[in-house]
């Protein structure tokens, strides 16, 4: 991650430079035709737009892959929950643990390796399955910090843009004694592109991580509660067969 962010600052720093070169150009060309027009759409397309531009295409790529990898079938299936409650239920643990490797969720693999653990004894029933199912989530958060990031840093790539079209703008008007309409114009339109542009990025940034963060928070809550179910099925299971042993 720390490579990527130096990655685009020094993209930024690097295309302020041809960019603001072209904004001065675009003024002054203006200014001698006598019209203080300025071409958002190609702006947009500037080298200064690159960074912007490698964010929201990484961006595109981590939400593609966020919303193929939490989508609710393959993370967890109501249906195996209740298959496996009821084979916990009649202790018919190494049935149960084939079920859950015979699913394809990660919680299934997750109780799998829950029971298989706790068949090889020293660790009770609930803490087995917890800490499976806690270290099966560690990679569904994949991308999640990334997502953050880009949704912070996008808004400072705007500001940078702005800082850069204020700089254009007043350097023109020190330079040439006076305010030229079409170069005070270009540079702040200049300015508020790049500002727009880190606006559009990071808003699909925070509210898709958002997004993300509250479904994988949703599988998190509905694990725990099938946890605590399965456990409670387990023990009612013990504490009937102790009652039989005894009677018997």
């Amino acid at each position: 991650m720390s490579r990527f962010l130096y990655v685009l600052l020094a993209s930024a720093m690097v295309a302020t430079l041809p960019a603001s070169d072209a904004v001065v150009a675009t003024a002054a060309a203006a200014g001698a035709k006598g019209d203080a027009s300025f071409n958002v759409v190609g702006e947009v397309f500037s080298w200064g737009m690159t960074p912007l531009w490698l964010c929201s295409l990484i961006l595109v790529a981590m939400v593609i892959e966020k919303i193929r990898t939490l989508q609710p079938a393959k993370v967890f299936d109501p249906v195996l929950t209740e298959r496996v409650a009821t084979l916990v239920g009649e202790q018919k643990l190494d049935e149960a643990q084939k079920v859950a490797e015979a699913s394809h969720t990660v919680v299934g693999s997750a109780w799998a390796q829950g029971l298989h653990e706790y068949s090889l004894g020293g660790v009770p029933f609930e803490e087995a399955l917890t800490n499976a199912t806690v270290l099966s989530f560690k990679p569904l958060r994949r991308n999640l910090q990334g997502i953050a990031t880009i949704g912070v840093i996008c808004p400072l790539f705007g500001l940078l843009g702005t800082i850069v079209g204020m700089i254009i703008t007043f350097t023109h008007i020190s330079a040439a004694g006076g305010a030229d309409k079409a170069a005070i114009s270009g540079g702040i339109a200049f300015a508020l592109v790049k500002t727009a542009g880190g606006l559009v990025v990071a808003i699909p940034a925070i509210v898709s991580g958002r997004y993300f963060q509250g479904r994988l928070s949703m599988f998190a809550v509905q694990a725990e509660a099938a946890i605590n179910r399965l456990n409670y099925r387990h023990n009612h299971a013990k504490a009937r067969s102790r009652s039989v042993l005894e009677k018997v």
